[in-house]
């Protein structure tokens, strides 16, 4: 027997199968189940003629889905595996930090004995309070 392609299948027997290809993003067994159940069921009330077909395309469908999963955690655990090994040979990710100007020290020690405000040295810096403050921190921790 030659298996149609969906558009010849009737609308109202494929109208189950869409939600297979959905089970690849990481749905739960017990949900991907209940739904094979669900399909089954439904192909079991149609047309008899039509059933080995919409099986036929529902097991496609499984497996295309497990495949793509499988592709994707592989994926990445490689990218996960490279991005460790580049950081372990001291690979930068993410653009540089803007250079500090010339008075932040004098700034920052104003700012930490509350002569001027986290606004005002930052103003003065020309950076947003939250730059200022990172930056702050890094320095300190840095010491």
């Amino acid at each position: 027997m030659m298996m149609r392609s969906e558009s010849e299948i009737p609308q109202q027997e494929v109208e189950c199968l869409p939600a297979i290809s959905q089970t690849g993003s990481g749905r739960t067994q017990e949900h991907i189940q209940r739904l094979a159940r669900d399909v089954v069921s439904e192909i079991s009330r149609l047309d008899p003629s039509h059933s080995k077909e919409l099986l036929g395309i529902l097991v496609s469908e499984v497996f295309r889905a497990a495949t793509e999963q499988e592709w994707r955690e592989e994926r990445r655990q490689r990218q996960a595996e490279g991005i460790a090994a580049a950081k372990a040979n001291g690979v930068h990710f993410g653009p540089l930090p803007r250079p500090l100007p010339d008075n932040f020290e004098k700034l920052r020690q104003a700012w930490r004995s509350k002569e001027l405000t986290l606004k005002e040295a930052a103003e003065a810096c020309g950076v947003p309070k939250s730059t200022f403050r990172d930056a702050a921190l890094r320095v300190e921790a840095n010491r």
